[in-house]
């Protein structure tokens, strides 16, 4: 077996865009020995994802480890990467992306906030095994369960053969760590100011619900963590940013009997279109000093990178609603990095536990 990396996101024309993403990118320790390369779904000329696979296997590389660079399992687009790619036996929405040509097994990773793009029961056992696709030895009709291989993904700390040692922190709690530095960078008080993480989401299920579900254990983890007073999120693509605000700041503003201010966090877990219009809450020891005390909603873009979106599309969503906002995305954060690594030796391992 010779293995191999491929890190693929999804691009932009913006230069700086793809500049933090190679940054984070060339700063992770990869395994001694293992070939790694990036590539792009979209936007970047010469590095699409047929180039990446072609150069990994020029090299000898008949195991390839995907590493999906994307927020949430709710992106369409790690969705149909994976069905491109072999791993999965159709897409859960419509696609252009035709099947790549792939002679290597693939083995998919997961993005960001640990969710599987490809579930088990999804998953044909010869062709796709725990997110594995064997171009070779497909068997579409038989079903698979999860064996101890997978369910020793989840161990507390990884290594190699190559020395590498990682310490697993939760996917989430490093993309918790992104976020919290930009609250730190807007001046968040955390006994005081809301949070409202706004993603592109997507308008299709299971997606939809997927997004929802992943934000939602965000803020209220934020909240959990002491990072804001409270957090909620919304969706770009179809819901109304500065309304989502509004209905933050007006929780924010109420009063104690009228809110329930000496609420438990897990208590007020609540969709955003629930009574109070937020996910999570926290009081503070001073209950009166703090309805007194001005409050802010800070609008944090659960994007990567900078882009047209942070730069444009949210803050024209905003209207004249005051909010603090500055247009940074979560890169760049040495969280990232150390991810990468993290999910890289998990696949490696995955490759190893498979092929012995």
């Amino acid at each position: 077996m010779k293995p191999g990396l491929l890190i693929i996101s999804h691009g932009s024309r913006d230069e700086s865009w793809v500049t933090l993403v190679e940054e984070a990118i060339a700063q992770a320790q990869w395994p001694q020995g293992v070939a790694v390369a990036s590539s792009y779904l979209e936007c970047v000329p010469g590095r699409d994802i047929q180039y990446g696979i072609d150069t990994l296997e020029a090299q000898g590389v008949n195991h390839i480890g995907v590493i999906p660079l994307f927020v949430s399992a709710g992106s369409t687009h790690a969705d149909e990467i994976a069905y491109a790619l072999g791993v999965k036996p159709a897409p859960l929405c419509e696609t252009d992306l035709e099947p790549f040509q792939v002679q290597a097994c693939v083995y998919y990773g997961r993005p960001l906030d640990g969710g599987d793009v490809v579930p088990l029961a999804e998953a044909p056992i010869d062709r796709i095994n725990s997110g594995v696709a064997c171009v070779d030895c497909a068997e579409p009709s038989r079903e698979v369960t999860a064996s101890s291989t997978y369910r020793k993904m989840n161990e507390e700390q990884w290594s190699d053969d190559s020395g590498l040692f990682v310490r697993s922190e939760g996917q989430e709690e490093l993309l918790l760590d992104m976020i919290e530095a930009r609250l730190r960078g807007l001046g968040v008080r955390p006994h005081a100011d809301a949070v409202l993480l706004v993603a592109h989401g997507s308008r299709y299920e299971p997606f939809t619900s997927r997004w929802h579900s992943s934000l939602r254990r965000l803020a209220r983890r934020l909240v959990q963590r002491g990072a804001c007073a409270g957090a909620s999120h919304a969706l770009l693509c179809c819901e109304d940013i500065a309304d989502a605000v509004q209905r933050l700041s007006h929780v924010l503003t109420s009063s104690q009997n009228e809110m329930g201010w000496g609420g438990r966090a897990e208590q007020l877990a609540v969709p955003l279109d629930s009574v109070g219009g937020m996910d999570t809450l926290r009081i503070g020891a001073d209950a009166l000093e703090e309805r007194i005390m001005e409050r802010r909603v800070a609008v944090i873009p659960v994007f990567l990178s900078r882009g047209y979106f942070t730069s444009h599309v949210i803050p024209e969503r905003f209207k004249d609603v005051s909010v603090l906002y500055d247009g940074e995305a979560l890169l760049p954060h040495p969280a990232l990095s150390k991810w990468l690594q993290q999910e890289a030796v998990r696949l490696l391992r995955l490759m190893k536990a498979r092929t012995s």
